[in-house]
């Protein structure tokens, strides 16, 4: 039996020579994307979320309390920290997800 290392399939007969024909390239691809995902939402989410409460609370102390402008910086401020919030609890929730994938 050839090892899956070395099992190069020129047609579909050889694919009972393979050991495991599960774990195929196309797997793991799969699982790579799904990590570059899961890597890039939460940068954004921690990124986005510090730049918000930065932005949100310069606007807000550099302008009047009752300017319009005052009034979007505390949305942003507000809107950064719960960005922040969700960062941890997204990052919480998908390690929970993971374990109990892999059936531990």
């Amino acid at each position: 039996m050839v090892a899956a290392d070395d099992c190069r399939l020129t047609s579909p007969e050889q694919l009972s020579e393979c050991e495991n024909p599960g774990d195929s390239v196309g797997d793991l691809l799969f699982s790579d994307v799904l990590d570059n995902i899961f890597d890039f939402a939460k940068a954004t989410l921690q990124y986005a979320g510090f730049v918000a409460v930065f932005a949100g609370v310069t606007l807000w102390f550099s302008t009047g309390k009752n300017s319009d402008r005052g009034s979007v910086g505390v949305w942003l401020t507000v809107g950064g920290l719960a960005m922040i919030v969700f960062y941890f609890g997204f990052s919480s929730l998908v390690g929970l997800a993971r374990y109990v994938a892999e059936g531990n």
